[in-house]
């Protein structure tokens, strides 16, 4: 009997050595589980601000190309406009030799 005792107890102190495994196994995987919800949590903050940059710099190019445009147009408008001065230009030196050679 006594033998018989002796296992008991040995099998006692077995299951409270495993079951003390098991709840600080139990701690591990809780601890687990919340660093992966917090990791998919960071990574769907990740993902939301890609968006948002791809967004804005979608937004840039339209920008700059609208931009682009404008300067394009408007360095052509001057192109236009030197090309009127100059023409002006001309035409007052033209009438200014022709005034000159009328009161000679």
């Amino acid at each position: 009997m006594s033998s018989m005792g002796t296992t008991i107890q040995t099998l006692q102190e077995r299951i409270q050595r495993l079951a003390g495994e098991n709840k600080g196994l139990g701690d591990e995987v809780r601890d687990a589980q919340e660093n992966l919800r917090l990791s998919a949590q960071q990574n769907q903050k990740i993902m939301k601000e890609l968006g948002d940059y791809k967004d804005r710099i979608s937004n840039n190019n339209l920008e700059s190309e609208a931009l682009k445009k404008k300067m394009q147009k408007l360095l052509q408008e001057n192109s236009g406009l030197a090309e009127e001065v100059r023409n002006a230009q001309e035409n007052v030196r033209l009438s200014n030799a022709q005034q000159s050679k009328a009161f000679q």
